[in-house]
């Protein structure tokens, strides 16, 4: 786990202290990037250096990402964290993230971030999926005939 390990933990170090070009030296130049809380995946080193800069200059400089666990093997790591503002935990400022570790170049070729939600329909969520299921159906059938 060491190597995919460390260069997680040296991204999220850099995106700490701001360092977009100390997180962007550790992308891959073909990495997809997929950030649930945006509908379109950033797709290469210069989308993903898009996504980090607007990031730091978008939040304070005491919001830190701080790592609670992380597992896998020497490409590949899962990771939960929480955010951080002045110390003091977030509100609704946890996530779990998946990266992939290219061993051809030995940099970041893939990441998922799932953040938690500020709204938590709890239970109401299974009944908008019941809801929603029948529509999605018949969505996909339409776009399997076309």
């Amino acid at each position: 786990m060491d190597k995919a390990a460390n260069i997680v933990k040296a991204i999220y170090t850099a995106i700490n202290h701001r360092d977009v070009p100390g997180a962007v030296a550790l992308i891959d130049d073909q990495c997809c990037y997929e950030d649930l809380n945006f509908s379109a995946t950033f797709m290469g080193k210069t989308a993903v250096e898009g996504l980090f800069t607007e990031s730091c200059s978008s939040v304070p400089a005491d919001l830190q990402f701080v790592i609670d666990d992380l597992a896998g093997d020497e490409w590949a790591v899962g990771v939960t964290w929480h955010v951080e503002l002045n110390g003091m935990p977030f509100p609704n400022g946890r996530g779990v993230s998946f990266y992939r570790v290219s061993p051809q170049s030995g940099k970041l070729i893939y990441g998922r971030d799932c953040v938690e939600p500020p709204l938590k329909p709890g239970k109401a969520a299974f009944a908008i999926i019941r809801w929603v299921t029948p529509l999605v159906r018949y969505w996909l059938g339409r776009s399997r005939r076309h």
